[in-house]
């Protein structure tokens, strides 16, 4: 995963207070537990991301919000009125998925004004709202074409434009660039972005891909067996993640045990003085990005380990080089190609780690 990530920001066209209330949200598929009672609050006019493996629970949650699934227990409030028992067309929710939906049979513009027509809109507001929509995902000139007619990643606009155009209070959006090749999904993060900067719609969106995490979101909350195991701003999750499974899959860390005392850590064996206020067995996070290849005269204050280089993979304008160290353990390390000193498989390298560079939690 590249490290991709936008400046930490305040929530575009948030406000002080909250769209979407989640309380003790538990819900279970016979004997298995998928949601376990979680407590989530939505900002109005924020972008908020679930991230997480297959089978954590996001897809599960956002079916619940959206109206598909019951909840086994918990509340869902909207504007403060419990929507758990409305019906999906009742909630005043906007939903994009990855296949996109469309009408097959339709223009662009049937396609987005399906919404309105369904909620009697009257001829000229209808139509004024299906050109403000085509302007605003910029498919004017594609308003009498199918969706047959159009990219992957215009029918995407298409999709999005129709669960915009109806003024939803939340946009809810499942893996919807999932379907795109890497150079229509970067453009599509752009082009997301920008509508969700206009528009000022609150927006949960799922997915699986980091890099969408970080470049799209306000807030992201990371989903594990059902819970939020981190939930923050992506800068925050990415420099200081509060435990080894937020780092690990995140930032894709290095996690090392180590042992802290008196305000040094111990750690492979080697002990260097650290600014924590935590104490006993921890959990040594360090990014790929912040693990160096080194060679002679450096700094005897950094834990250093020797190793052998069991993997070199090329990722743009960095390399990836996977090191076996000493003591069975192995590191990752990513760099600028070219970088010095050289490396080839099997080389023996010094690896090092400066202890400004860890980040120290407590599981």
């Amino acid at each position: 995963m590249s490290t991709v990530m936008t400046a930490q920001r305040p929530i575009r066209g948030a406000t002080t207070d909250s769209v979407l209330e989640i309380r003790q949200l538990s819900k279970s598929f016979g004997d298995v537990e998928v949601l376990k009672a979680i407590d989530l609050t939505v900002q109005r006019g924020e972008f908020l991301t679930l991230l997480g493996p297959s089978g954590s629970g996001k897809t599960t949650l956002l079916r619940i919000i959206a109206g598909f699934e019951a909840a086994s227990g918990g509340q869902l409030l909207l504007d403060g009125t419990d929507i758990g028992v409305l019906e999906p067309s009742e909630r005043r929710l906007g939903m994009v998925f990855q296949n996109y939906a469309l009408f097959p049979h339709m223009t662009v513009a049937d396609n987005i004004a399906y919404g309105l027509k369904q909620r009697k809109y009257a001829r000229a507001r209808l139509r004024s709202r299906v050109d403000e929509m085509l302007q605003v995902v910029g498919l004017t000139q594609h308003a009498g074409k199918r969706p047959s007619q159009l990219s992957g990643g215009q029918q995407q606009r298409v999709a999005l434009a129709r669960a915009l155009a109806y003024e939803p209070e939340i946009l809810l959006m499942d893996e919807p660039l999932g379907a795109l090749d890497r150079s229509l999904r970067l453009q599509m993060e752009q082009e997301i972005k920008q509508v969700h900067r206009e528009t000022g719609t609150t927006v949960i969106y799922v997915t699986h891909d980091q890099e969408e995490a970080l470049v799209l979101s306000d807030r992201v909350a990371i989903m594990n067996h059902g819970v939020f195991a981190g939930l923050d701003t992506p800068m925050n999750l990415f420099t200081r993640p509060e435990n080894s499974f937020v780092a690990t899959f995140f930032s894709d860390s290095n996690i090392l045990d180590g042992t802290v005392s008196g305000g040094v850590l111990e750690l492979l064996g080697q002990r260097v003085p650290v600014d924590t206020t935590l104490a006993g067995p921890v959990k040594v996070a360090v990014r790929p990005a912040q693990v160096s290849i080194v060679g002679d005269g450096a700094s005897t204050e950094a834990v250093r380990l020797r190793g052998t280089v069991r993997e070199v993979d090329l990722l743009g304008e960095l390399e990836q080089v996977e090191v076996d160290c000493e003591g069975g353990h192995a590191l990752t390390v990513r760099r600028p190609v070219s970088s010095s000193p050289p490396v080839d498989l099997g080389s023996a390298v010094d690896v090092e780690i400066a202890p400004s560079r860890m980040t120290l939690m407590a599981d």
